[in-house]
């Protein structure tokens, strides 16, 4: 009987290690994930968008698991926010946005990149909020721009920002409220209020959190593996920096004022070249960022008006009071120089504003500084000449032989001249210049100084 069962047996080892080859090799354990970081520390601009698509494409290209935004902005422009809002709504990677570190803000535009994200987080110490435009003065819209183009901003607003809320299953009745009202919130009352997911001290905690959590990315279902990733961080390119760059009010309105100050030195002194040129390239400068952020027309015509009239406390005589004209409009120009109630802009007006230190002590020296200028030009002119021919006049020098009607040589200023005198005058004597003629100058006896030996003697 063995010897019958062991056909049958090896035939069934046989079958089993077949089975055994053909079933797929166990799955090996997954490698650690990672994380790609973007840091935005400034005004939303179309600089941020290139960085933030930028981002989003690396992170679909290399694999990444998640694309991890760290936010700290005032808002920016409307344009650039829809861009980024776009490519966050529909992504190819998962993307969270941590509103961080401590003291940070999502002003305005920041509101609706925190909201499109499928992790939402916030730092204990942070704000979110106040994305309705207003004043500097704290009106309304309506007042700048009337009532009815306010109010057909305002619902288009907040159509979008309830469309982002209730794509991601936030508090649309809040998003409303930002953007209709201005309320801004604390991080704790974000949460309470269903427009973050999180309150995060730090990137570690916001990954802990996201770990295991199911999203969707392009209408499939996919979940998050962040715990303990390698967090690798994305730069900015030099053209996204300087965008970024450009967005200061503060930058734009040196940039505006120097400008300024560089054509002006050019008009008073024609032809330095350096002056003008670096004037030229500020202003090319600031005209490129008021692209980027809201300037307001009356503020750059007030800057440019301060400028004529301090050119013009050079060429006419005023008794300074173009001058202080000039100062005065550039001081207003420069008060009114960001235009917070552009409605294609959402900034944090308690945020984005011109600090005191470019406000008030830049116009008041640069008024100084041309004032000084204009001055000095001025007293030049009263001035005699004493360049050229004509600079010889009034100047003294010695007599190297007998002058007359008739001519002779003169020493002057190291050099030797042909001079001739309405009388005879001996070699030796110090001399007076009274004319140029041409190269040959009119003498006349030096009476009040001693004559002097020839120096060669």
């Amino acid at each position: 009987m063995h010897s019958h069962r062991s056909p049958l047996l090896l035939v069934l080892l046989a079958l089993a290690g077949s089975l055994a080859l053909a079933a797929p090799p166990p799955p090996e354990p997954a490698g650690r994930p990672r994380v790609l970081r973007l840091d935005v520390k400034q005004a939303i601009t179309s600089g941020t968008a290139e960085y933030i698509e930028a981002g989003i494409a690396r992170a679909r290209t290399d694999g990444y698991d998640l694309l991890l935004l760290v936010l700290d902005t005032p808002g920016g422009h409307l344009d650039a926010t829809r861009d980024i809002v776009q490519a966050m709504l529909a992504p190819e990677v998962p993307i969270a946005v941590w509103v961080g570190p401590a003291g940070a803000r999502a002003g305005s535009a920041g509101v609706f990149l925190t909201m499109a994200a499928q992790v939402a987080a916030m730092h204990p110490a942070s704000n979110i909020g106040a994305a309705h435009p207003v004043l500097a003065g704290g009106k309304d819209v309506a007042e700048q721009a009337g009532k009815d183009m306010a109010k057909k901003v305002e619902n288009d607003t907040a159509a979008f920002a309830r469309s982002i809320a209730a794509a991601r299953g936030r508090s649309a009745d809040w998003a409303e409220k930002a953007v209709r009202d201005s309320v801004s919130v604390t991080a704790a009352e974000a949460l309470k209020e269903k427009v973050v997911d999180v309150v995060a001290p730090d990137v570690a905690a916001v990954l802990a959190f996201a770990d295991g959590r199911k999203v969707a990315v392009q209408a499939a279902t996919r979940t998050l593996r962040t715990r303990d990733a390698t967090v690798e961080p994305l730069d900015m390119t030099v053209r996204q920096r300087t965008l970024g760059f450009l967005a200061d009010p503060n930058v734009v309105a040196l940039l505006f004022l120097l400008g300024t100050l560089g054509i002006a030195l050019e008009f008073y002194h024609p032809g330095s070249i350096i002056p003008g040129a670096a004037g030229a390239i500020a202003l090319l400068l600031a005209f490129l960022a008021m692209r980027v952020i809201p300037v307001n027309t009356g503020a750059v015509l007030l800057l440019l008006a301060g400028m004529g009239l301090l050119i013009a406390e050079a060429y006419v005589t005023t008794h300074g009071i173009a001058g202080i004209a000039g100062a005065g409009c550039m001081l207003v120009g420069t008060l009114l120089f960001i235009d917070k109630s552009a409605p294609e802009y959402r900034f944090d007006p308690a945020a984005y504003h011109l600090s005191p230190a470019v406000v008030w002590p830049t116009p008041l020296a640069l008024a100084a500084l041309l004032g000084f200028v204009a001055w000095k030009i001025a007293r030049s002119r009263r001035e005699k000449l004493v360049s050229g021919t004509a600079g010889l006049v009034g100047e003294t020098g010695e007599a190297l032989t007998d002058l007359g009607p008739g001519g002779g040589e003169a020493f002057l200023h190291g050099e030797y001249w042909r001079a001739r005198a309405p009388g005879p005058v001996a070699a030796g004597s110090r001399v007076r210049v009274v004319a140029v003629q041409g190269l040959i100058l009119s003498v006349e006896p030096d009476a009040e100084r001693a004559a002097l030996p020839h120096p060669g003697s």
